[in-house]
């Protein structure tokens, strides 16, 4: 995995978040709002999970298991 990235939304294709380590922070700041672990992406508020990865995709989970139909971000550079 590379050191950083961003996360861009499936609909406007706008940076929205970007990673540096295992975090998640948003493009306008420098306070972390999320951690990833595996496919699994976690609040740091909550400490539930937000958002489950596959390949590039980045789904929303809804809870009990259940995800967003499409994407709602996605990985690049």
């Amino acid at each position: 995995m590379a050191d950083e990235r961003y996360l861009y939304d499936s609909k406007s294709h706008k940076a929205v978040m970007y990673q540096a380590g295992e975090h998640l922070y948003p493009i306008s700041g420098n306070k972390a709002q999320h951690w990833i672990s595996g496919d699994y992406i976690f609040s740091l508020e909550t400490q539930a999970i937000t958002y489950w990865i596959l390949g590039n995709d980045v789904y929303g989970h809804v809870g009990n298991g259940e995800l967003t139909r499409e994407p709602v971000y996605y990985f690049a550079g």
